[in-house]
């Protein structure tokens, strides 16, 4: 039994695979980053993206370039970007500039591809 206890608080620990399932699914997941981040300056919202980057399994959106969730005449357009980053900037935890969303969308969720140096980064646009 402990040992049990002691395995589910180390995967609680990890970071898990996020997936937008459905517009509401993007709006809480819109309001728990803005929440969380609210007071951090540059430097800790980019070491918060790096821990959420370092998920255990690799999310599915990361195959996909975009894709799109309707929900009535509301419409959100989701794409993917990726960068390769210096081996010293994932080990700096050196992230807040690393991968700047476009004009007018907002970041969801990020993934490192740490054999590769690649991180991924999945942000929204929504449109009416």
């Amino acid at each position: 039994m402990r040992r049990v206890a002691i395995l589910l608080m180390l995967a609680s620990g990890a970071a898990r695979a996020w997936e937008p399932t459905d517009a509401a699914s993007v709006d809480a997941r819109i309001q728990a980053l803005r929440a969380e981040w609210a007071g951090m300056d540059a430097a800790a919202v980019g070491t918060d993206k790096l821990k959420r980057a370092r998920q255990g399994t690799k999310p599915a959106w990361v195959s996909r370039s975009a894709f799109r969730i309707d929900d009535g005449a509301r419409r959100l357009y989701l794409g993917v970007g990726s960068a390769k980053l210096p081996a010293a900037a994932a080990r700096a935890l050196a992230l807040q500039d690393a991968l700047p969303s476009p004009v007018g969308t907002t970041p969801l969720d990020w993934y490192l591809d740490e054999s590769t140096g690649t991180l991924y980064a999945l942000t929204v646009e929504e449109k009416r």
